[in-house]
């Protein structure tokens, strides 16, 4: 009972995903890959919504600094333009669904919603 025990926990370690993962069939999807992997990977999803964000992302030296300012330049906040996607996949009511967020075409984030339909 012992050595079976200690033999199947080898096994068990190798089967386990990583913490943000989807497994497509025989393939599997973790963050960082594309849009186009994914879409490789598990087809087309069953749902997809998409927005910009704008969000603060440092100065931009290059704006030339004010006729009363001794500096060089004159550093402006920027905002730069985040494109935001999320896929929803519906693999049936024996699965969860699970929600792809994607970053400017890259998967940040993989969560789960309730079962399929």
């Amino acid at each position: 009972m012992r050595s079976s025990l200690l033999l199947a926990i080898p096994l068990l370690a190798m089967t386990v995903l990583p913490a943000a993962a989807l497994r497509c069939g025989s393939e599997l999807v973790v963050e960082g890959q594309s849009k186009f992997e994914v879409l490789q990977r598990c087809g087309a999803p069953a749902y997809t919504d998409e927005h910009t964000e704008y969000r603060a992302g440092g100065t931009n030296p290059t704006i030339p600094r004010p006729l009363d300012s001794l500096e060089q330049t004159y550093p402006l906040p920027v905002a730069r333009e985040v494109r935001i996607e999320q896929w929803v996949y519906n693999f049936g009511p024996t699965r969860l669904m699970p929600t792809l967020t994607f970053e400017n075409g890259r998967l940040i984030k993989i969560e789960t919603l309730g079962y399929g339909r």
